[in-house]
């Protein structure tokens, strides 16, 4: 069984190797960012190019849609082109009303189908209730026991990792698109 010295003597191993893992990242962030300003012209440029081209490309499309009415898209070089119809929006001025007419207009069982009415318990604010009410209302907390908790107060490792994570998703990301 660990004592508190024990502890102490582990979390400071802990922060020590906390410490040479945010040397790391920071080592490996420096050069990222470093790559990165030498190739973002040669990016911008690029993402200039084919935004230029895509918008020909659409003003191309725009100009002829008789092409596109069978079939209504084709694919040219690994790019699909042509039109597809939007899904559109379904705007309701007045809620309320719409609900009103349903159930005055419709049958019972569409305009039950149309109408959502959803009751639930606030979970949150039952944490509030006393343990006598929450037993005599049926609910029981579960998972509320003692766990092993090591967070570290200094989160700059943590928010390198994830900018670095993020970094390399959406890297990938692009390389797939």
């Amino acid at each position: 069984m660990a004592d508190m010295k024990d502890i102490e003597q582990r979390t400071e191993e802990y922060a020590a190797g906390r410490l040479v893992l945010k040397i790391a990242v920071q080592a490996l962030q420096d050069e990222v960012e470093h790559v990165k300003r030498r190739h973002l012209d040669g990016i911008r440029n690029a993402v200039e190019c084919v935004a230029g081209v895509h918008d020909r490309l659409k003003a191309a499309l725009e100009s002829a849609p008789e092409l596109f009415e069978k079939p209504r898209t084709r694919v040219f070089h690994g790019v699909k082109v042509g039109f597809t119809k939007q899904r559109g929006q379904v705007v309701i001025d007045d809620e309320a009303a719409v609900i009103a007419r349903m159930r005055k207009l419709l049958p019972k069982d569409q305009a039950e189908l149309l109408i959502r009415i959803k009751e639930s318990v606030h979970k949150p604010a039952v944490y509030d209730l006393t343990a006598a009410d929450l037993k005599r209302l049926g609910i029981t907390i579960t998972a509320d026991s003692d766990a092993v908790m090591i967070k570290p107060t200094d989160t700059e490792v943590d928010k390198l990792v994830n900018a670095l994570l993020a970094d390399i998703e959406s890297d990938e990301a692009e390389a797939a698109a």
